[in-house]
């Protein structure tokens, strides 16, 4: 049957059309990383192109998440000197076909677009569902609810890896309330918390000041500013009473504690809502400016 099957295709081969094979128009195809092969007649070699740039793509963000300093931001530059690398690749492999090159089944020139859809609402999809599903995704921060360790407009690394702890920031995923659904009731997104205390803990607030198992707990991260609208308490004269934190579960509070919803309210969360651990800042934008914020581009949060 193999046989047969490879007969076809060699007999396609050599009865395709003569074509020669332009290196710029390789190049060009390569945009979508492995097409350009695929038209310079090296399907398999194109093929291996493409599954090797997402595996070392992805690679290289995980080592940007776990690697602190400027340095890491070398990273951040694998998949466009992959792409690069492969463009160039697929010229080296038009140019060297000679100019009587016959087309073959997978030179049909309907094919190229076909497989470049294919890859953008299939594979490409998947593997961002994958990858960030267990292991790196990013957050774009849209309040001011986390001040001044997470400021609005960063775009965050979450470590899915990553195996919370106290007073790590965590993406909370309030839809994932597997008790009652009372939180999807308030809310009905994801937050940047940060744990304060685990199962077993003891909880109590005594207006700014948070005590954990009866010890004063130490917060520099923590600010104090106006209320928002919906604010229900004032920091100054809120008091809540002493409660243990259930098994399998996290009390958890936002840095600005006038601003955004938390464990005051909504109580303790589940540690299945806990949607991985905030590593790093991916970049930043100001949005006043219109520019980055460069400073806090790659920037891990135990540096601020």
């Amino acid at each position: 049957m193999f046989a047969e099957l490879r007969k076809k295709l060699e007999s396609v081969d050599h009865s395709g059309d003569i074509s020669p094979r332009q290196p710029a128009t390789a190049l060009l195809l390569s945009i979508c990383p492995g097409l350009g092969q695929q038209y310079a007649g090296n399907l398999a070699r194109g093929i291996s192109a493409y599954i090797l740039l997402i595996l070392v793509s992805w690679l290289a963000a995980t080592l940007f998440m776990f690697i602190g300093g400027l340095f890491s931001l070398i990273f951040l530059a694998v998949p466009f000197i992959g792409v690069a690398v492969i463009g160039i690749d697929a010229y080296r492999c038009a140019a060297r076909q000679p100019k009587d090159f016959r087309k073959r089944w997978f030179n049909r020139t309907w094919l190229y677009p076909v497989v470049f859809l294919l890859l953008l609402v299939t594979v490409n999809p998947l593997m961002d569902f994958l990858v960030g599903s267990n292991i790196i995704r990013a957050y774009f921060v849209t309040t001011e609810s986390m001040a001044p360790a997470v400021l609005k407009h960063d775009l965050l690394l979450i470590n899915k890896l990553a195996s919370p702890q106290k007073g790590d920031l965590v993406l909370v995923d309030f839809r994932k309330d597997t008790k009652s659904k009372k939180l999807t009731k308030i809310i009905k997104d994801q937050l940047i918390r940060r744990i304060i205390a685990g199962p077993g803990d003891s909880v109590e607030i005594r207006g700014r000041q948070v005590f954990v198992n009866g010890e004063p707990l130490n917060e520099p991260y923590a600010t104090y500013g106006r209320g928002s609208s919906h604010d229900p308490f004032n920091t100054e004269t809120y008091h809540l009473e002493q409660k243990k934190v259930p098994s399998g579960s996290f009390f958890i509070l936002a840095d600005a504690r006038n601003f955004g919803l938390d464990s005051r309210i909504l109580g303790t969360i589940h540690k299945n809502q806990v949607d991985g651990v905030v590593s790093k800042i991916f970049w930043s934008w100001n949005l006043d400016a219109g520019s980055f914020k460069w400073e806090r581009t790659a920037l891990s949060l135990n540096q601020i």
